[in-house]
């Protein structure tokens, strides 16, 4: 590490500044890191030039949070309203690796569905600066609304 000295010189004539001259951005934030869990100081990636080289950052905002919660009880609602259409012999599960968990009851399959969804939006949300994340989060909420829509529709017919 490379240190600069510079005098400055305060009201009384005296001080001294000791910097680090080295540049800290050397290396990328990983991935996961100290500042994933307890925060830091960076929400955003503020230079052009850095944001394809620097894709993790500290903070994440409240929107995201927001988009996050959302995703996860929409996913919630539709196998709450999955199994209650399933239990009347309206519908058949589709997908065949959520059909296999359903064989075990209704709790395997919830629990499955939970943690698959939740683990997925832990991924995302560390790549919150993909372009794919930033416009996969907004067509997934759509896409369940769609779906819990349809449901509800299921469930009134």
């Amino acid at each position: 590490m490379t240190y600069s000295y510079n005098m400055n010189m305060d009201t009384y004539g005296i001080g001294m500044e000791m910097r680090d001259s080295s540049d800290r951005r050397r290396c990328p934030t990983p991935i996961i890191s100290r500042y994933t869990f307890w925060g830091g100081r960076r929400k955003i990636i503020r230079r052009e030039s850095d944001k394809k080289k620097y894709l993790f950052v500290d903070l994440y905002s409240t929107r995201l949070l927001i988009v996050i919660l959302s995703l996860l009880c929409l996913s919630c609602l539709d196998a709450y309203l999955t199994l209650v259409l399933i239990e009347k012999g309206k519908v058949v599960e589709a997908n065949p690796i959520m059909a296999h968990f359903l064989e075990y009851g209704f709790m395997p399959f919830s629990i499955i569905k939970f943690v698959v969804t939740a683990l997925s939006l832990i991924v995302l949300c560390l790549f919150k600066n993909v372009n794919i994340t930033r416009i996969g989060l907004p067509v997934a909420i759509k896409i369940y609304v769609i779906v819990v829509a349809y449901e509800f529709y299921l469930q009134m017919i």
